[in-house]
């Protein structure tokens, strides 16, 4: 079957069929063709799922129709084209032929009904097919920062393990008040064996403290909502810098710079300046105010230092970083995204 990919959009209830390779050049209407319709076909024994697509072939293996599923249980009207006599190539059936029926990629047996191509006429034809069903996780997303009313994606890698053209939702809710899961807005396809990213975004409040949102997310297939891959991901709400805490009002030439990549993972570089010789110690301390990690810089001179920071023992999360000299300390935060 030719690759297609469509866009629901569920705001307007609207679904919007785009072909793309050969379907498109394939298909040519002309003024001869059959309506085929049918309120009680059926895939894996229950109901057409909307998004379900029915695809018809001549004898000579011309794809002739294509048709979506926009209720339950129900395709057509859907135009099978006939050939139009003295034009090049040929553009579908002509009377008599009977027509081959796919849902989804998948051989459909005609159940009741004419499925024989009668210009100008409208049949109703029961169709029914079946398919394996498989789902398989290729990468799952990782955890991310946000700052204030922003929105953040998560994609998901998963691969169509089944044997006929399948397509997915995903569902997500989160932990915390104010981050919002939005709604799906695209039906991800995918035919079988083809690996597709699909995505969920959260957004973030206004305004909060520093805090970790935990979503369970579910990509599960349509055909059979069973299907799924479940997980989980952290969202990690921070302000980008943090002024020092205790107000402390150090010597003019002390100052400790934003760490640099931030996020990142597992290693970034902080740097600082000293107006005079000072002991240094580097602190790094969680969310929650307990001292997780320290290291003593020794005795350092006048001037801009730097150290690069190795986070590899420590969970994802938001941290901050406290510098410590003889003319007392500043802090700043950073991010460990893994």
């Amino acid at each position: 079957m030719n690759k297609l990919v469509l866009t629901k959009l569920l705001i307007t209830g609207i679904l919007t069929l785009v072909c793309i390779g050969a379907a498109t050049a394939q298909i040519s209407p002309t003024p001869y063709f059959t309506s085929f319709y049918d309120s009680a076909s059926t895939y894996l024994g229950q109901p057409l799922v909307p998004g379900s697509i029915i695809t018809a072939y001549d004898p000579d293996n011309v794809l002739c129709g294509i048709d979506t599923v926009h209720t339950a249980g129900y395709y057509g009207f859907m135009p099978v084209y006939g050939d139009e006599s003295g034009t090049v190539p040929d553009e579908g059936a002509e009377d008599g032929d009977t027509i081959r029926f796919e849902i989804n990629g998948r051989p459909a047996t005609v159940v009741s009904g004419d499925p024989t191509f009668t210009d100008q006429a409208q049949k109703d034809v029961r169709l029914s097919a079946t398919a394996t069903i498989a789902l398989t996780a290729i990468e799952l997303p990782t955890a991310k920062a946000v700052t204030f009313n922003d929105t953040v994606r998560f994609e998901v890698g998963i691969r169509n393990d089944g044997d006929g053209l399948d397509f997915y939702g995903v569902s997500a809710t989160n932990s915390l008040a104010g981050f919002n899961t939005l709604p799906q807005d695209t039906m991800f396809y995918a035919e079988p064996g083809e690996t597709i990213y699909v995505y969920f975004e959260i957004s973030s409040p206004t305004f909060s403290a520093d805090t970790v949102d935990n979503a369970s997310f579910s990509v599960y297939s349509m055909l059979d909502p069973t299907v799924k891959i479940d997980g989980n991901v952290d969202l990690f709400f921070t302000i980008t810098d943090v002024d020092d805490e205790d107000g402390t009002i150090l010597p003019g030439g002390f100052a400790v710079y934003q760490n640099f990549p931030n996020p990142f993972n597992p290693t970034t570089t902080i740097q600082f300046s000293l107006p005079s010789r000072s002991r240094v110690e580097l602190q790094v301390i969680d969310v929650l105010g307990r001292y997780v990690d320290s290291r003593d810089l020794g005795n350092l001179g006048a001037g801009d230092h730097e150290v690069t920071y190795d986070a590899s023992g420590l969970a994802s999360g938001v941290y901050f970083y406290r510098v410590v000299t003889d003319m007392g300390y500043q802090t700043r935060k950073m991010v460990l995204l893994k």
